[in-house]
């Protein structure tokens, strides 16, 4: 179900969500929320999971959704190692 919420800046900017919504969606003060564009103007607001650290065999390991595109991640983090250092700052 959609549900629209209207919510408002205080004079520093910070984001301010009704008592009633924070309860309901199990907003706590130090959350992390997520402020996505989307075509048209439009914002998506999400909650951050935090991180869940698995112990693999004895190595702690973080479980965590990303929060961007991971396709080709590792080549093109290759691709950025192989270049020399003024390639690289040129970045």
């Amino acid at each position: 179900m959609k549900q629209v919420v209207e919510v408002s800046l205080d004079d520093l900017g910070h984001i301010l969500i009704p008592t009633a919504l924070q309860r309901r969606l199990g907003l706590s003060p130090g959350m992390t929320l997520v402020v996505e564009t989307e075509e048209k103007d439009g914002v998506r607001l999400s909650v951050q999971s935090p991180p869940v650290l698995v112990d693999k065999e004895g190595i702690l390991v973080v479980r965590a959704k990303p929060m961007g595109d991971l396709t080709d991640v590792t080549r093109r983090e290759r691709d950025h190692q192989t270049l020399d250092p003024q390639q690289r700052a040129g970045l």
